[in-house]
Protein backbone atom coordinates (compact mmCIF):
# COMPACT_ATOMS: atom_id res chain seq x y z
CA UNK A 1 0.00 0.00 0.00
CA UNK A 2 1.40 3.33 -1.14
CA UNK A 3 -0.65 5.92 0.67
CA UNK A 4 -3.59 5.15 3.07
CA UNK A 5 -6.53 7.05 1.76
CA UNK A 6 -8.36 8.31 5.16
CA UNK A 7 -11.85 9.39 5.02
CA UNK A 8 -13.04 12.04 8.01
CA UNK A 9 -16.48 11.80 8.98
CA UNK A 10 -17.29 15.06 11.35
CA UNK A 11 -20.64 17.30 11.09
CA UNK A 12 -17.78 20.17 12.32
CA UNK A 13 -16.06 22.15 9.46
CA UNK A 14 -13.42 23.41 11.25
CA UNK A 15 -12.86 19.84 12.60
CA UNK A 16 -13.02 18.75 9.39
CA UNK A 17 -10.86 21.04 7.82
CA UNK A 18 -8.03 20.32 10.19
CA UNK A 19 -7.88 17.04 10.58
CA UNK A 20 -7.71 17.17 6.59
CA UNK A 21 -5.12 19.60 6.80
CA UNK A 22 -2.65 17.46 8.81
CA UNK A 23 -3.25 14.77 7.34
CA UNK A 24 -2.53 16.03 3.89
CA UNK A 25 0.47 17.46 5.10
CA UNK A 26 1.67 14.01 6.50
CA UNK A 27 1.00 12.35 3.19
CA UNK A 28 -2.09 10.91 3.38
CA UNK A 29 -4.44 10.86 0.66
CA UNK A 30 -7.62 12.53 2.81
CA UNK A 31 -11.29 13.44 1.67
CA UNK A 32 -14.41 14.59 4.40
CA UNK A 33 -18.12 14.50 4.57
CA UNK A 34 -20.29 15.82 6.84
CA UNK A 35 -22.91 12.86 7.70
CA UNK A 36 -23.14 9.24 7.45
CA UNK A 37 -25.24 9.38 4.24
CA UNK A 38 -22.48 11.73 2.51
CA UNK A 39 -19.71 9.12 4.42
CA UNK A 40 -21.59 5.85 2.65
CA UNK A 41 -22.07 7.29 -0.93
CA UNK A 42 -18.60 8.03 -0.92
CA UNK A 43 -17.09 5.05 0.34
CA UNK A 44 -18.69 3.42 -2.79
CA UNK A 45 -16.62 6.24 -5.26
CA UNK A 46 -13.40 6.39 -2.94
CA UNK A 47 -12.55 3.18 -0.85
CA UNK A 48 -11.00 4.46 2.30
CA UNK A 49 -8.57 2.05 4.00
CA UNK A 50 -9.23 4.07 7.00
CA UNK A 51 -12.45 6.51 8.26
CA UNK A 52 -11.97 8.65 11.56
CA UNK A 53 -15.56 8.76 12.79
CA UNK A 54 -17.88 11.44 14.76
CA UNK A 55 -19.76 9.58 16.76
CA UNK A 56 -22.72 12.05 16.91
CA UNK A 57 -23.05 12.88 12.69
CA UNK A 58 -26.33 14.01 11.50
CA UNK A 59 -27.95 11.27 9.60
CA UNK A 60 -26.78 8.16 10.81
CA UNK A 61 -24.82 7.74 14.33
CA UNK A 62 -21.11 6.47 14.10
CA UNK A 63 -22.37 2.71 15.41
CA UNK A 64 -24.83 2.39 12.30
CA UNK A 65 -22.08 3.94 9.78
CA UNK A 66 -19.53 1.46 11.10
CA UNK A 67 -21.86 -1.25 10.14
CA UNK A 68 -22.61 -0.13 6.45
CA UNK A 69 -18.65 0.87 6.07
CA UNK A 70 -17.59 -2.97 7.03
CA UNK A 71 -20.33 -4.20 4.92
CA UNK A 72 -18.69 -1.92 1.80
CA UNK A 73 -15.41 -2.69 2.72
CA UNK A 74 -15.05 -5.10 5.10
CA UNK A 75 -11.09 -4.21 5.34
CA UNK A 76 -11.36 -1.05 6.56
CA UNK A 77 -10.00 0.71 9.85
CA UNK A 78 -12.65 2.87 11.67
CA UNK A 79 -11.23 5.30 14.55
CA UNK A 80 -14.42 6.51 16.49
CA UNK A 81 -13.81 10.36 17.90
CA UNK A 82 -16.12 11.97 20.52
CA UNK A 83 -16.28 14.51 22.98
CA UNK A 84 -17.08 11.24 25.72
CA UNK A 85 -14.72 9.39 27.05
CA UNK A 86 -17.58 7.19 28.43
CA UNK A 87 -16.42 3.45 28.48
CA UNK A 88 -19.88 2.00 27.25
CA UNK A 89 -19.04 3.62 24.40
CA UNK A 90 -15.45 2.91 24.02
CA UNK A 91 -16.26 -0.51 24.48
CA UNK A 92 -19.01 -0.57 21.83
CA UNK A 93 -16.92 0.75 19.32
CA UNK A 94 -14.50 -2.18 20.56
CA UNK A 95 -17.00 -5.25 20.21
CA UNK A 96 -18.26 -3.44 17.13
CA UNK A 97 -15.25 -3.74 14.83
CA UNK A 98 -13.80 -0.13 15.30
CA UNK A 99 -9.70 -0.30 15.36
CA UNK A 100 -9.57 2.84 17.26
CA UNK A 101 -11.00 5.23 19.96
CA UNK A 102 -10.15 9.24 20.56
CA UNK A 103 -11.10 11.64 22.56
CA UNK A 104 -11.91 15.11 21.93
CA UNK A 105 -9.77 16.73 21.86
CA UNK A 106 -7.07 15.23 21.17
CA UNK A 107 -3.31 15.62 20.26
CA UNK A 108 -2.76 15.15 16.43
CA UNK A 109 0.76 13.58 16.95
CA UNK A 110 -1.32 10.88 18.81
CA UNK A 111 -4.05 10.97 15.94
CA UNK A 112 -0.71 10.20 13.74
CA UNK A 113 0.45 7.92 15.55
CA UNK A 114 -2.43 5.80 15.76
CA UNK A 115 -2.89 6.19 11.83
CA UNK A 116 0.76 4.87 10.96
CA UNK A 117 0.07 2.09 13.08
CA UNK A 118 -2.77 1.15 11.31
CA UNK A 119 -1.23 2.03 7.98
CA UNK A 120 1.30 -0.59 8.70
CA UNK A 121 -1.28 -3.42 9.51
CA UNK A 122 -2.86 -2.52 6.40
CA UNK A 123 0.09 -2.55 4.40
CA UNK A 124 1.33 -6.01 5.84
CA UNK A 125 -1.99 -7.51 5.22
CA UNK A 126 -2.43 -6.02 1.86
CA UNK A 127 1.19 -8.03 1.09
CA UNK A 128 -0.20 -11.09 3.38
CA UNK A 129 1.96 -10.91 6.36
CA UNK A 130 1.02 -11.12 9.68
CA UNK A 131 2.16 -8.20 12.09
CA UNK A 132 3.60 -10.61 14.80
CA UNK A 133 5.83 -12.06 11.83
CA UNK A 134 6.95 -8.52 10.55
CA UNK A 135 8.10 -7.87 14.50
CA UNK A 136 9.49 -10.77 14.93
CA UNK A 137 11.82 -10.72 12.01
CA UNK A 138 10.64 -14.38 10.85
CA UNK A 139 9.15 -13.34 7.99
CA UNK A 140 6.11 -14.96 6.16
CA UNK A 141 4.92 -18.39 8.19
CA UNK A 142 5.11 -21.33 5.93
CA UNK A 143 2.41 -23.61 6.35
Amino acid sequence: MERCKVMVVDDQLWVRTMLLEALSSSGYLTFGVSNGKDALKMVHQEKPDIALIDMTIPGIDGFTLLAHLKKEKPDVAAIFMSGSSDMEYIDRARREGASGFLVKPFDMEELKSVLEELSTTLDLASRGEDRWEKDSGMGPMIS
